[in-house]
């Protein structure tokens, strides 16, 4: 055989001195009908020639590609830990991630800013018939609002972060609102705090994950005797976080405690704070959610929900391959709602007043 030629197949099959069936079936893992020198006699031929599966005509042959794609940016720490947990159990099974996102990641990539790109990106994924899609909150209301054909393809989807609020068409994999929000609001009251704020994200249709939130927290200081929770939330496009935040800490009685439904409103707050000249948390105590990977480090460092993202990426592509492998092909959308965990850090304490009577005492 020439040296610039591509081994073959059937080349691996004559060294082997096996059936071309053969060769293929246990080049595919199929061994337990043949017996350990031959299977052995087979890898040693493909070595040897340098053989590698062609995935182009393998998909061809089965109708897979072996590749999924995920609409997923690496935008904060959160999200770079989700792609990792994807990747890992993806590359266990042999399946290739094709990631592609809309935007350069310098700012939080918005699907609708650029409808037109948004759409290119999911089609040029179709296009290469990837065996399923996992997609984070604004693709996911895309795929709901365009992609319905994908359904009737059964092509398998998996969403991070997004629910459904009319008929689930999709897996999900989302966090515990109810039971985190529970987790902060006891926090906050056990230490003493009465008049307690929230800031919001803009909430926008992919954004159903703040609207949970905020409602959810609310709720909760509401049933457990905390009084009203007055809220604020970013403009349309997130870009008055700074401003929101100032307004939150200018009010008259202003709030003793703040929660911030992403660390990303936790730090306009501190920002907010050290422009008054109010200290954390003598004057106000904060609380974030996520524990990004700057959370520790701000000054002082952030009270958090410290989300599980590798877990979320794990489980999203773990209900991708079961759907793949037909554990759950005929089953109804499921979702998945994963815990997290308070990590209380310096930037919550008792209220001023409260501190001034226990010294009093």
């Amino acid at each position: 055989m020439a040296g610039s030629q591509v081994p073959r197949l059937k080349d691996v099959a004559a060294k082997a001195n096996v059936s071309l069936s053969a060769a293929s079936r246990i080049l595919r893992g199929e061994r337990e009908r043949f017996g350990a020198e031959t299977c052995n006699r087979v890898i040693d031929a493909a070595r040897a020639l340098g053989w590698r599966r062609n995935l182009l005509v393998n998909g061809m042959q089965t109708g897979r590609t072996r590749t999924i794609g995920v609409m997923i940016p690496p935008f904060d720490s959160f999200w770079v830990d989700v792609l990792a947990g994807i990747h890992l159990v993806l590359a266990q099974a042999d399946y290739l991630p094709i990631t592609v996102w809309v935007g350069d990641c310098q700012e939080m990539p918005h699907f609708e800013k650029d409808e037109d790109e948004g759409f290119k990106q999911i089609s040029r994924l179709l296009d290469r018939r990837v065996d399923g899609l996992i997609l984070w909150p604004s693709f996911a209301v895309a795929y709901y609002d365009h992609f319905r054909e994908l359904l009737e393809r059964r092509v398998p989807v998996v969403v991070i972060d997004h629910e459904y609020s009319e008929d689930q068409i999709a897996d999900s994999i989302e966090t515990d609102e109810a039971a985190s929000a529970r987790a902060v609001a006891e926090h906050l009251i056990n230490l003493g705090h009465e008049r307690i704020a929230c800031l919001s994200a803009r909430e926008a249709a992919w954004q159903a994950w703040s609207v949970r939130r905020r409602e959810c927290f609310v709720q909760v200081v509401e049933d457990l005797g905390g009084g009203e929770v007055k809220c604020w939330r970013l403009n349309a496009w997130g870009t008055d976080g700074l401003e929101a935040a100032r307004d939150i800490l200018s009010q008259s009685p202003r709030p003793t405690a703040v929660f911030a439904v992403t660390d990303h409103e936790a730090v306009f707050l501190y920002e907010a704070a050290a422009e008054l000249g109010l200290r954390i948390p003598q004057d106000v105590s904060i609380v974030g959610f996520a524990d990004l990977d700057f959370a520790a480090t701000l000054r002082p460092p952030l009270t958090t929900m410290r989300q599980r993202p590798r877990e979320y990426g794990r489980r999203a592509a773990q209900l991708i391959l079961d759907r793949l492998d037909g554990d759950m092909a005929d089953s109804p959308p499921t979702t998945i709602r994963l815990g997290a965990d308070l990590i209380v850090r310096k930037s919550t304490s008792r209220p001023a007043a409260e501190s001034a009577r226990d010294r009093d005492d």
